[in-house]
């Protein structure tokens, strides 16, 4: 989300047991549980981490926490890329109104779709059946960690890019997310 500070973000996730990170050190502390916040890079805040991963479901637990960051940021948005657990999913959300979420998960296939599909996706044939594909699945479109980083870049900023370019940014905040902030 555009941000100006982590202090802010934390804020708004209601963050619990929050302390200072780098980018590496604070990376490396959330794979197992909690959140980075990340110092902002040209005007984004990044969160990332085991707690982000571990939420499953799209209408109760992302959508509500975007529409909260999205209310006082104006912007947010959520991205999962998850190839060992063939999890994929996006959403985002402006002026407190979650307006896309698609997820999506192995062999469930599509589990959940709010909002309409967005010109971006449209661009990336997001959600067209693949003519090679001659199988009786009734979902003939899986999405990939290709498409997740690309419109991860169209929405908001080149994840595949962060490492460079964060780097010398200065501290953020690992931290513990609660339940679903209410805004």
């Amino acid at each position: 989300m555009r941000a100006a500070a982590p202090a802010d973000v934390a804020r708004a996730l209601a963050l619990r047991t929050v302390l200072p990170a780098n980018w590496r050190g604070g990376l490396a502390d959330v794979r197992e549980a909690g959140v980075f916040v990340s110092p902002p890079v040209d005007g984004f805040v990044f969160v990332a981490g085991a707690d982000v991963r571990a939420l499953a479901d799209v209408e109760a637990e992302v959508a509500p926490r975007l529409a909260c960051l999205s209310a006082q940021f104006g912007f947010a948005a959520w991205f999962r890329s998850d190839d060992a657990a063939d999890a994929y999913g996006w959403a985002f959300a402006r002026s407190g109104e979650v307006t896309r979420a698609y997820a999506f998960a192995g062999e469930h296939g599509p589990i959940a779709w709010l909002g309409e599909v967005d010109d971006a996706e449209r661009a990336l044939g997001c959600h067209v059946d693949d003519p090679r594909d001659r199988s009786d699945d009734d979902v003939k479109w899986w999405p990939d960690r290709a498409i997740v980083h690309a419109l991860a870049r169209a929405w908001a900023a080149d994840p595949d890019a962060l490492p460079a370019r964060a780097a010398d940014r200065g501290a953020g905040l690992v931290g513990r997310m609660g339940p679903v902030p209410v805004c």
